[in-house]
């Protein structure tokens, strides 16, 4: 009697398992439980260890001065909890693509993790470095010149020019600088007034006024009266800035080494 069960139950499962349904049915299982591992390996369970425990427990000892008691070890976990529960809600809410600070923050941690802290460089690197790169160190050109400055654009521009060019005084409105500029680097110039203001001084006759140039500030007739070309700076007078400059360089060989293995790990599509 019991093999004759036993192939009434056989007959049984083979008609399940010929049914599509069970076909159906099984794949879906399949699909569930690969899924399943995905989704549980893109969400990693949050873990508070006894060694996280430990690290910070001690460090609450630590800042504290006192032994951490169970309503300080309650704490303790729900801060930790509640922090990795709110950043991993905050990637998935894909605030390490659209929020600026988080974004450079983000970038310069790996930045540093991919290039580290560049090795101290000898004497004979930097200057190597230096002669290599040896149009960096110029001084900018300098501009000496004065101005009258007017605070709304004046309506007898002419007569102020020709007053002016023809040595009288001709009153202006206050400046926080004052009227006298005496060798003016172009950066500081274009800080003050604007790149247009540059731009007009650098094609402008010496010793003759010329104007009302508009500036962010207002108006401004200018007399220039000097200039002084770029010339190299020893190297003893930039060392700090060559140095800085070569550490930079390293760590950027760094980073452009490895975004060749970045871009075949992640797709880069420009879109013009």
């Amino acid at each position: 009697m019991v093999w004759l069960r036993q192939g009434v139950l056989t007959k049984a499962f083979a008609r399940v398992v010929r049914d599509p349904l069970f076909s159906f049915l099984l794949v879906g299982a399949a699909i569930f439980a690969g899924y399943a591992v995905i989704e549980q390996q893109r969400n990693p369970a949050v873990r508070y260890t006894p060694e996280a425990e430990k690290a910070l427990v001690d460090e609450f000892e630590m800042l504290s001065g006192r032994k951490a008691d169970a309503a300080d070890r309650a704490r303790i976990e729900k801060n930790f909890i509640t922090g990795e529960l709110l950043f991993r809600e905050a990637i998935d809410r894909n605030m390490h693509l659209t929020d600026g600070e988080t974004r450079a923050r983000l970038t310069d941690k790996v930045r540093y993790l991919i290039a580290g802290a560049p090795v101290e460089p000898t004497e004979e690197q930097l200057v190597d470095h230096y002669s290599n790169n040896i149009a960096l160190y110029r001084s900018e050109p300098k501009t000496t010149f004065s101005q009258i400055f007017r605070s709304t654009k004046p309506g007898d521009s002419a007569a102020i020019l020709a007053a002016l060019n023809s040595g009288q005084t001709v009153p202006g409105d206050d400046f926080w600088l004052g009227s006298a500029y005496p060798a003016y680097g172009d950066s500081m110039v274009r800080g003050i007034f604007g790149q247009p203001f540059v731009t007009r001084l650098k094609e402008a006759q010496e010793g003759v006024w010329f104007g009302p140039v508009q500036s962010p500030r207002g108006w401004h007739f200018v007399r220039k009266t000097g200039s002084i070309a770029p010339a190299l700076m020893p190297y003893s007078a930039v060392r700090d800035q060559v140095r800085q400059d070569y550490m930079m360089a390293r760590t950027n060989a760094a980073i452009d080494g490895a975004i060749g293995k970045l871009k075949e790990k992640f797709d880069v599509e420009v879109v013009r």
